[in-house]
């Protein structure tokens, strides 16, 4: 029964996750702690199981639907190793639930720009001609920044850079949310296969939640590209922007239940 309904929570949650670019452990980690009882290491253990599962299967998804943009995808997981480091060591020097109340705030706000956004155009960033990489050059910086901050995100909370990844493209690098999920899938699967790593070899993957979460998680990340290929760009904008408010206010709420 615990089985079937992990099956069903990874299906359900890499669903709708993976349509908007993003994989869900800033919400599988406090259901499985609150929901399951798992201690807080092994919840991120299982999380990051079935991220990695997941955006390996939406990136093949996305991939032959010809929708990630490999050299932004790469740049954005370039200084994630750093960024999580900082992110880490922020955690030791401010409390974590005005950290995860501040993010929460952060995305609340974002929300509201991508949901008002009218601009759907990959554009040269303040017109900048010169390029590195064959992006402009602000761009190609500003890549690095967000890939930082994606980190350290990640660093404080276990999960969350593809939020910060979704923002940047969307926000800054006006990428279309049509071209933007594919790459952040692309990587997020990069980066959730080497987090995984370590925490196998700490024991905190536990299989008897791993296993049928990240099944459950493959099926859902083939159909969520499958349903964000058929909905309009709009549409695309709006439920991203939902998502960001439903992680927000979990962020917001969620340390001071399980406090």
């Amino acid at each position: 029964m615990i089985e079937l309904a992990l099956f069903m929570l990874g299906l359900l949650v890499t669903t709708v996750f993976t349509m908007v670019g993003l994989a869900g452990g800033l919400l599988i980690v406090p259901i499985l702690i609150l929901g399951f009882g798992l201690p807080a290491q092994q919840a991120v253990g299982v999380s990051l199981m079935m991220m990695t599962f997941a955006t390996l299967s939406a990136t093949i998804a996305y991939a032959r639907q010809r929708r990630i943009n490999y050299r932004v995808g790469v740049l954005l997981d370039v200084l994630d190793v750093p960024g999580a480091l900082v992110g880490a060591w922020l955690t030791t020097l401010i409390a974590s639930n005005l950290l995860a109340g501040l993010f929460g705030a952060f995305l609340l706000i974002v929300s509201i720009f991508v949901i008002m956004r009218k601009n759907e155009q990959t554009t040269d960033v303040m017109g900048i001609k010169r390029r590195i990489l064959g992006l402009p050059v602000q761009a190609f910086y500003f890549c690095l920044l967000a890939s930082f901050a994606s980190g350290a995100v990640a660093g404080m909370f276990g999960a969350g850079g593809g939020t910060v990844d979704m923002a940047a493209m969307i926000l800054m690098l006006r990428m279309s949310p049509y071209i933007a999920v594919g790459t952040s899938e692309f990587g997020m699967a990069l980066t959730n296969t080497a987090a995984l790593i370590p925490h196998a070899f700490l024991g905190n993957v536990a299989l008897g939640y791993a296993v049928p979460l990240a099944a459950g998680a493959v099926v859902g990340a083939q159909i969520g590209p499958t349903l964000s290929r058929r909905a309009k760009v709009i549409t695309l904008r709006k439920i991203l922007g939902l998502v960001f408010i439903i992680i927000g206010l979990r962020m917001i709420i969620v340390p001071y239940i399980s406090a």
